[in-house]
């Protein structure tokens, strides 16, 4: 069958993103709060109040969930909701909030995944070194062994970090939230955040309800080469080896590959490897959570390397989407870890810039809507064939901040007003909702 019972139909959110309420009951400034405040993002002005689930969640977006149909929901922590100072005392508003979610949910029917760490660390501990400052690693084991503490027996599933190039981007790249470009900082913070992972499953283990499950979430753009060329294939081990090989190698098989080790020795911006961390980044889990949006073409020309798809979560390219990715990065996985775990497609989705405009009464969004089947075709082919995808999550359940394209950028199923705050189904909506109706087998 090619969806089990037990299959997860979900959508996704990031606290970040939808919650709002930036500045109320206790909740200190994360870092994304801060590069908003600089002006760093579009339309900064949405930033605090973002979609207003804070206020909305039980009145619009619990409604929504049930509507659609969906068992489970993915959504993250805000680190500075619950913990104002990143370590020490909790902020009861903040864990009271959090608990009544995960309470309203499973009375609905729909499993909590929840997410410790989707971007926004505190700017608190930003202020003290960040991911580059390696205290962080027992910050995060703190947090998250209070999270386990209090919410495992709600929870089912946890993920310890969400996409942790983010991470790299904000600190080597200057384009993301804290916005540092130092190549060696970059290195050094994500190498230190898979190390805080590691002690994020350590403390779950040691903690947690022993029904919960833990996992992670890494972003696979699998690089192809447009023609075949020397030139071409080199461009492509070398962009995998960079971006989504430096977070499996070391989770899924327990060591960073000898090309990004002698790379980045080269460059000259090689992190410190300590004694213990590679064991610490390999701790076994239960579930890896797959972000998995489109393919990355490359095509080096005279000019040098050209991307036809850069990444980064955009498919209005001139490479043109193939759902045959999903197959291939969840068979690639399989065999190059020999990987046995179930395999959660944590988000999939797709962005449009333009205005989509609403005819009859809907809004009609046939891009999306012809994604989403091809896409869900692919799950559909890929566990006929064994290969274990055990859920999967639309991105996103609304429209909602999209951190440096503000509100620009839409993935949203629903449409959201900024100003309002109201929700209206677009045509994807109601397709993902009979979709799901006619494949769910756990009713």
């Amino acid at each position: 069958m090619a969806y089990p019972k037990e299959f997860l139909w979900g959508v996704s959110t990031a606290a970040a993103q939808v919650e709002g309420g930036a500045a109320e009951d206790g909740r200190s400034p994360s870092i994304w709060d801060a590069f908003a405040a600089e002006k760093k993002v579009m339309n900064a002005k949405y930033f605090p109040t973002a979609c207003d689930s804070y206020h909305r969640f039980f009145s619009r977006d619990l409604a929504n969930l049930k509507a659609l149909g969906v068992n489970s929901y993915r959504m993250s922590l805000s680190w500075s909701r619950v913990l104002p100072e990143g370590t020490g005392k909790l902020n009861e508003k903040g864990v009271d909030y959090y608990k009544r979610v995960f309470e309203a949910l499973l009375e609905e029917g729909i499993t909590p995944n929840v997410t410790l760490y989707h971007w926004d660390l505190p700017q608190v501990l930003e202020d003290r070194g960040g991911w580059a400052n390696c205290d962080c690693i027992q910050w995060f084991g703190e947090y998250a062994e209070k999270m386990f503490r209090l919410y495992s027996d709600l929870v089912p599933y946890f993920a310890t970090v969400n996409e942790p190039i983010a991470t790299y981007i904000g600190y080597a790249k200057g384009k993301f939230a804290p916005g540092h470009r130092d190549e060696t900082l970059g290195n050094r913070a994500r190498h230190n955040l898979l190390v805080a992972h590691g002690r994020a499953v350590e403390a779950f283990r040691a903690v947690a309800s022993k029904s919960a499950k833990i996992g992670i979430v890494i972003d696979v753009w699998k690089r192809y080469a447009k023609y075949p060329t020397e030139e071409n294939l080199a461009a492509v081990r070398d962009e995998d080896e960079r971006n989504w090989k430096f977070y499996t190698d070391p989770v899924l098989g327990g060591a960073y590959s000898d090309y990004i080790l002698s790379a980045l020795a080269r460059e000259g911006t090689l992190m410190e490897i300590k004694e213990g961390d590679l064991a610490l980044i390999h701790t076994p889990i239960d579930f890896f959570g797959l972000n998995i949006y489109d393919r990355v073409l490359i095509n080096k020309g005279k000019k040098g390397a050209k991307k036809l798809l850069a990444g980064g979560n955009q498919q209005e390219t001139r490479g043109g989407f193939d759902p045959h990715v999903i197959r291939d990065v969840v068979r690639m996985l399989r065999e190059m870890y020999s990987l046995k775990l179930p395999i959660l497609i944590t988000e999939n989705g797709k962005g449009t810039y333009i205005h989509e405009c609403s005819r009859g009464g809907i809004i009609r969004d046939k891009k999306r809507v012809d994604y989403f089947k091809s896409v869900l075709d692919e799950v559909e082919r890929a566990n006929e064939e064994g290969l274990n995808i055990a859920g999967y999550y639309a991105w996103s359940l609304m429209d909602n901040f999209e951190w440096c394209a503000g509100t620009m950028i839409k993935y949203g199923l629903l449409h959201t007003n900024f100003k309002t705050f109201e929700t209206k189904w677009k045509q994807s909506a109601y397709f993902y909702r009979d979709y799901i109706a006619s494949h769910r087998t756990d009713k």
